[in-house]
């Protein structure tokens, strides 16, 4: 079965989102009037029974190609929603899949070191693994979130996921608490160069979209970095949300890092040390 989620359907009252376990809460279908246990509701109810695997794309807006977020699986019983508004705005109930991803991971983000990391965890001890794993629960959670919120790279227009890095406005590690680490509106889909760039305060951006590069950032990178960083350049309006983050960026973050570290190989290393594979750690 081919399921289908993104922006566009909220105009039939379908709003589609991720509890803090890590599943998907998925509206049946039915644009008019309440939903029923009838047609592709039935059959997600059914897909066990009857051997249908549950295949989920996101829409990623019009002209543009699906995005393939993996196979899933029915977490528990669906369960009923009153007062969703439909195609007509007329309020009606609707129904609600909880849909648990076969993979727990966003596979194209984890190209590589899933081995080890594996490995790395039967050495630690019991309580660390523990907490280890639980972070990676977490991250995999904040990066199905971003992927609803944002659909590529602001700076390159990248939107192959293999190729991109889930990076937090505000830094996991200065979040003050668990809601704001997974939430998606925290967040941004970069190519490695501009996650750096933005991840080190080398640019920021205005509520509106505007890029603001940092008077610091040696005029040979700007020649030779690939992509255009001049000041005032348009990247796209971000959300509400997005901006009560960037604030906090661009006072936080924005050329504050610049002025902790005087030392770029032990940058460097820390950096790699940090980000192994293309796995968006904090």
């Amino acid at each position: 079965m081919i399921l289908f989620t993104g922006e566009a359907g909220a105009t039939h009252g379908y709003h589609d989102f991720w509890d803090d376990d890590g599943v998907l809460h998925y509206f049946g279908e039915g644009q008019v009037g309440d939903m029923t246990y009838s047609g592709g509701n039935r059959a997600i109810l059914r897909h066990d029974v009857e051997g249908k695997v549950l295949l989920l794309f996101q829409m990623m807006g019009k002209g543009r190609p699906y995005r393939f977020l993996g196979e899933f699986q029915l977490a528990g019983q669906p369960y009923e929603k009153p007062g969703v508004p439909d195609t007509r705005g007329d309020l009606r109930t609707a129904i609600v899949f909880p849909l648990r991803p076969i993979l727990h991971e966003v596979t194209p983000f984890e190209a590589t070191q899933v081995g080890e990391a594996a490995n790395e965890e039967l050495a630690l001890g019991s309580t660390v693994a523990l907490r280890l794993s639980e972070v990676r629960k977490k991250q995999s959670l904040f990066r199905r979130r971003l992927i609803g919120v944002e659909k590529e790279c602001r700076l390159t227009g990248v939107r192959d996921l293999r190729f991109l890095r889930a990076s937090h406005i505000k830094p996991w590690s200065e979040c003050g608490t668990a809601a704001e680490r997974v939430d998606g509106h925290n967040g941004l889909l970069l190519t490695p160069t501009a996650d750096l760039l933005f991840d080190h305060g080398w640019i920021t951006f205005e509520d509106k979209g505007t890029l603001v590069p940092s008077q610091l950032l040696p005029s040979d990178v700007v020649k030779r970095i690939g992509f255009s960083v001049h000041s005032g350049r348009k990247c796209g309006a971000f959300t509400q949300q997005q901006n009560q983050y960037l604030e906090y960026h661009r006072n936080k973050v924005f050329e504050k890092k610049l002025a902790q570290t005087d030392d770029p190989v032990a940058t460097l290393i820390e950096t790699l040390g940090a980000r192994p594979g293309y796995a968006g750690t904090p």
